[in-house]
């Protein structure tokens, strides 16, 4: 049991160990719904703070592909996934922790199937053929399960200052878990908290309802759909990065709509060259599956020559879209981030 009370303990370190000063300094708001820091709501206690490093919500989840335990065998990777909702926990058998946990996430992932969420579930650093073993008999087949044998999976997904008294960083990431977004961004980190353990999810499960639940009857001006922002590319490409963060239970058509009457998404800045659009996700509409955008959608647009000019005002084109209708198009000026930082 001791590697089980490192783990575990250290979650409990983690919500009840934090001077309140450095909270004060982190207390961010959710990057995406501007809620409040997901630590001061019920349940989240266990949530990473930024100052304990990457990955957090709001960043890319680092990809993965690893073995699979169920179905048809073969591989699971992570980012085959995009275009649903994902519900990402690392477990271990050995973990009874992690055990009680186990028929909750085959609950979660039945429930919310319809509402385009997949569960995965992740063993770390166990003997495959007792992980296997355990597998066939505890876990749902509506849930998807992989082995990450070497935790190079778990690593990913080890903040560097969270627990840092642990020399395996694969087991920081043990019963930890996640919400990723359809576009792959992270919008909920739990590491383990004892003091506040809760093997049915409740907290958990009350995100998850707050990004997929049922709309409300009042829908979103097709403005408010789409927080847009703009910034110079990373180093090594000149160019400039549109951002569009779309609001769940949303979607906007992708630069190659697949039906005419559906609007393209255009992007344009006055200096710079032809847009590069990410892939489209699928969505299934009366047995259909149509091309858009989810989440969080980025745009790059080169430079048009070997230096960048100054980044103008962004041109955005796009129509927004619910479950069951879709809002007039509309095209916004977006100005540049240093005007407005």
């Amino acid at each position: 049991m001791t590697r089980l009370a490192m783990a575990l303990c250290g979650g409990l370190a983690l919500a009840g160990c934090a001077s309140p000063g450095r909270v004060a300094v982190t207390a961010a708001a959710d990057p995406v719904t501007g809620d409040s820091a997901p630590w001061q709501r019920p349940g989240l206690a266990g949530a990473v703070r930024p100052e304990m490093g990457q990955p957090q919500p709001g960043t890319d989840a680092p990809d993965f592909e690893l073995p699979k335990d169920n179905g048809d065998g073969g591989t699971l990777r992570l980012s085959s996934l995009r275009g649903s909702w994902v519900l990402l926990h690392f477990t271990a058998s050995w973990c009874p922790y992690c055990d009680s946990e186990v028929d909750a996430l085959g609950a979660i992932a039945d429930a919310y199937a319809g509402r385009h969420v997949k569960v995965v579930l992740v063993d770390v650093k166990e003997d495959p053929a007792a992980w296997r073993a355990y597998a066939a008999t505890h876990v749902a087949p509506s849930v998807i399960s992989a082995h990450d044998e070497k935790g190079a999976a778990a690593l990913l997904y080890a903040p560097p200052h969270a627990q840092p008294s642990f020399r395996d960083r694969a087991q920081v990431a043990l019963d930890s878990t996640l919400i990723v977004d359809p576009g792959g961004t992270i919008r909920l980190f739990l590491l383990p908290d004892t003091a506040h353990f809760d093997p049915t999810f409740g907290a958990v499960r009350a995100e998850l309802d707050r990004y997929v639940g049922v709309q409300p009857e009042g829908v979103l001006p097709a403005e408010e759909v789409v927080d847009l922002s703009t910034e110079p590319s990373p180093a090594g490409r000149c160019g400039v990065v549109l951002t569009m963060r779309i609001a769940p239970g949303y979607h906007v058509m992708s630069d190659r709509p697949s039906a005419p009457e559906y609007i393209a998404t255009r992007v344009a800045i006055e200096g710079y060259g032809a847009a590069e659009y990410p892939p489209a996700m699928p969505f299934e509409l009366a047995g259909t599956s149509i091309a858009t955008f989810q989440g969080t959608t980025r745009v790059f647009l080169p430079c048009a020559g070997s230096a960048p000019p100054p980044i103008g005002d962004a041109v955005v084109r796009y129509q927004a879209c619910t479950r069951s209708r879709c809002l007039f198009p509309v095209t916004r000026r977006v100005k540049p981030k240093r005007e407005h930082e």
